[in-house]
Parts: structure tokens; sequence; C-alpha cells
């Protein structure tokens, strides 16, 4: 059943503070591209996930809230039956193919477009006409705020307008940009592009997969969020660190299932497997401490213990390139993760939430990502704790890890002063004035409105 995906909304309905000058400058970079103007404009916001990291494509629910910053993607139909890419910053090549060419060969920023434009297109397989689409970005890039699947997200929104497919509802397209994002060779789990499409303004979302389904969260009205950047870029399909991790959750709950009397062929990710015992993530925390080691295991032990040959092993692994496997450690963060993600929205639902001990499951996820999945640097542990000194109840790195942001929860109404002495701390060292980095590499943030139609002014 269709929602109000497909309705336009006006600037303020959007965002706390429109910027009707970016929507004129999109505009006008799309006339002088193309030689028309749009016939359409979308977005699709970026994301901080408050708590809930790497555990999405185990299966167990996350507790994100999509953010202000956003990918907007102006459009119209072109000629010849070419797609053709551009984006409002010189520094981005502008990219075309015909639209029966289209498929994702190397990784460029353009590629996360052609993932959103073949999920819609693999759906209909039907004619599309040429198609011209202008980008722009407020959504940092590799930072672990999501910019590239908030990117799958808008040109798939983009392509479904170009095909007039309005029957999609938002559930339904965030997942078949989850799905269509691993052209892009990423095995994510879906919170991205759910949060995406499918975030409010002012509420967190709490989100379950299989089948997608999301719970507005109200966080306490008493605190802030705010990111800070490392500086330090990561993308998540740059090398096979985010992939080694999945095929490690991926072989840990079927090594367990089988420890447990279970047939692993039928045990895809660890909330499956709680769901085939009866399990609470506390019972799955003790099951990991119990049956895995704290030793990397060997492919040879995992085919012995699960009785596969090397072909099959090499299946459930897909893109990763691990010859040992860290199943211990993975999994216990993912089942301490999960119970962790519980109490919080738990802790939320009370009428008076004790944001002092909110801020310490935050802390605690962020000390898990570093001892337990390794997924942390040092500039990464330098800034929560610098974070966590100046007064975050809580502070942890946000996203895939390896660089990128990080999230505080903060006092409400301490955001701007907190900013500063993290500012003085840290950006300060590096030659950066407070204005060049407030308001893109540091600043506060509160849950947004998901992916849309943006309804433009032609004077805009």
């Amino acid at each position: 059943m269709a929602d109000d995906l497909f309705v336009p909304k006006s600037l303020p309905e959007i965002y706390d503070k429109p910027d009707e000058a970016r929507f004129k400058s999109l505009r006008e970079a799309f006339k002088a591209k193309f030689g028309s103007d749009p016939s359409f404009v979308v977005r699709a916001p970026g994301r901080v996930n408050i708590i809930g990291e790497h555990v999405d494509y185990c299966g167990f629910p996350v507790l994100p809230m999509a953010i202000q910053q956003d990918i907007v993607v102006a459009g119209g139909q072109g000629n010849a039956r070419q797609l053709n890419i551009a984006n409002v910053n010189p520094d981005y090549d502008s990219y075309s193919v015909r639209v029966n060419d289209v498929a994702v060969r190397e990784v460029k920023w353009y590629s996360y477009v052609l993932a959103g434009f073949l999920g819609i297109a693999e759906r209909v397989n039907t004619y599309c006409p040429g198609l011209n689409l202008m980008v722009d970005g407020a959504v940092p890039v590799s930072a672990g705020l999501s910019s590239s699947s908030a990117l799958v997200c808008a040109s798939a929104l983009a392509t479904a307008l170009a095909f007039n497919l309005r029957d999609l509802n938002r559930a339904e397209i965030a997942e078949l940009c989850a799905r269509a994002e691993r052209h892009v060779g990423t095995q994510g789990g879906g919170m991205d592009q759910a949060i995406s499409f499918l975030g409010v303004r002012d509420l967190a979302q709490l989100i379950n997969f299989n089948p997608l389904k999301c719970k507005a969260v109200q966080l306490p009205r008493g605190v802030g969020f705010v990111v800070a950047n490392t500086l330090v870029n990561k993308w998540k399909a740059d090398g096979t660190d985010f992939n080694n991790r999945v095929a490690d959750c991926r072989l840990g709950c079927r090594v367990l299932a089988r420890k447990l009397g279970l047939e692993w062929g039928g045990i895809a990710t660890y909330h499956q497997l709680t769901q085939e015992k009866a399990m609470t993530p506390a019972d799955l925390v003790a099951a990991v401490k119990e049956h895995l080691h704290e030793e990397p295991y060997s492919e040879q032990e995992v085919r012995d213990v699960l009785g596969c040959d090397a072909q099959e092993l090499k299946v459930i692994i897909g893109k990763s390139n691990n010859t040992e496997f860290h199943l211990y450690r993975r999994g216990l963060h993912v089942s301490e993760e999960a119970a962790r993600v519980a109490l919080f929205h738990e802790m939320c639902s009370a009428s008076n939430p004790d944001v002092e001990h909110l801020g310490r499951l935050i802390n605690s996820s962020h000390y898990s990502l570093r001892d337990l999945y390794d997924v942390s640097i040092e500039e990464l542990d330098r800034l929560t704790q610098l974070c966590r000194d100046v007064g975050a109840l809580g502070s942890r790195l946000v996203g895939a890890g390896f660089g990128g942001c990080t999230i505080s929860m903060v006092k409400r109404g301490t955001e701007e002063s907190f900013m500063k002495e993290v500012y003085a701390g840290y950006y300060q060292e590096k030659g950066l004035e407070y204005e060049d980095v407030a308001g893109t590499a540091l600043f506060s943030t509160s849950a947004a409105s998901g992916a849309g139609v943006v309804a433009i002014a032609k004077d805009a």
C-alpha cells in the first residue's frame, strides 16, 4: 500500500532551518548542465545510529535517527535512453551510460547512483527513457553517517519517479535499496536504508528486520546529540574490513548453532538462532562464552565443525578475504550490543529515563566496538574520550568504524559550549578555525523526516 513517499513536502516541513539558496543553486546547476529545468527534486537523509552498531546484518534491532543532513537529487527526462549523472561539486566527475548498459564495475561516487537506478530497473524490467540527475550532498562523506546509502536511496527514489512507479511504499523501497547497495559490494543489513526512508521528525526509530518494522522512540527531552568527525575517512566498500566482520558473524552463528545441536544450514544470523532456541540476548551472551573459544578459528577448524567443504565455506563468507575467523569476539559484541539496544529502548519508554545510565550504555557500545569488534582507531578513541571529558553523557564511534564520526549525547542546552570545547581539544591543533568545522565536521543534530519528494517553487 502506498504512503506519503511521493507526496511533495515544502522546505519548512522538512528542515528546521530551510536553505532555499541550496535548492536554487541545484536547479541552476541542473539547467546549466542539461539545458532545461528539473522535473522533480528528491532527498534522502543520512543517519546517526544512537546504539546498535554492527548488529543489523545479524538480524537484531537497531536504534538510529535520520538527520537533517541529506542527499538531494534533481531529475528530469533526458534523450536517447542515456543515464547522465552530475554533481554540483566540481570535484566529482560526471558520468554517462546507456540505460541498458548500467552496471557497477568499480567503486566511484556515482556507483551508488547506479546501484539505486539498478534497484528500481531490475524490479520493473520495462522501458526507461533517458534520465538526467544532478546530485547535491550535505552528508559528510566517509564519516559513518551513511552518505553512500543516502545516495542509493535518493537515486532509487528519483528513478522510481522516472519510471512513474508510485505504488512503492517506504518499507518496500527501503528493502529494495538495501539489496541494491550490494551492487557496490557492501553486505550491510538494511539499517541505513530503512532509517533514510522511515525516519520521522523529532523521533528516533527502533528498527526490526525480517520483516522490516519501525517503532517510534521518544528520546529523553533533556538531552541532545552532537556529531564530531575525526576527519579520517573510510569508505565502507573500500577494502574488506567490513565484509570480513560480516563473515565472522555468518560463521559464528552457524558454528554456535551446531554446538547447540541445531542444523546449521537453516541458520543465517544470530537473531535467527535466538528465535530457534527461544533465547534472549543475555542467553546468547552466555552461549557465546560457553561454546566459542577466544582464539581465532582457522578455515579447517570451521569446516570440521560444520562438516562443509571449501566451496560451501566460500559461499557462506561471501566477499570476505578472511583466512582466520574471530568468532568469539564478534559474537560477544553482537550479543551484548543487542542487549544494550533492548535496554536503551526500555529505558527510553520510562516516564523519567535515567540519562546517566543511557550514557553508560553508549560508552559501553564504543568500548565493545574497540575491544571486541576491532573497528575503532586512535582518533576515534581519542575523540570519544575528549567528548566524555568535556561533558558528554556518552560518546561512541558511529557507523562501520575505521574512521569517520562520533556521536555524543549531551545535556540539552549545552551543545554550543560542548562543541567549542571539543574544537579546542581536537580541531584547533590541526590548524582549523572554529568556523571551518562548525556545521560540517562538528554539529548538533536532531531527528529528521525520511526520504521524499521536495516541493520547490519555480522561482526558488
